[in-house]
């Protein structure tokens, strides 16, 4: 079944959550720098665990709500681009 672009919803949503998990890794290394939207800060107020780094800037303007929603909504914009990568990516190659 195909929906949303000829793809399946799930494929975005596992996209999605790809680059989530690589921003998350990107702002652990990057610390007190990532100071706009930090995953890591996100997702450790989430569990409910300090993080020493302090909150970041769309956690202080929006809540952690608002910044959550932000996040989920960036990285799954950024899935949407990696399979339109992917997809030109792939046309390149089998052309």
């Amino acid at each position: 079944m195909k929906s949303l672009i000829g793809h399946p919803i799930v494929i975005y949503v596992a996209a999605g959550l790809a680059c989530l998990c690589i921003m998350v890794i990107v702002d652990y290394l990057l610390g007190t720098e990532a100071e706009h939207l930090n995953a890591w800060a996100i997702v450790n107020k989430l569990f409910g665990r300090g993080t020493g780094v302090g909150d970041s800037r769309s956690i202080q303007y929006m809540g952690l709500f608002g910044a959550t929603l932000l996040m989920l909504i960036v990285n799954g914009l950024f899935g949407v681009l990696l399979i339109g990568f992917i997809k030109l990516l792939i046309g390149l190659v089998h052309a």
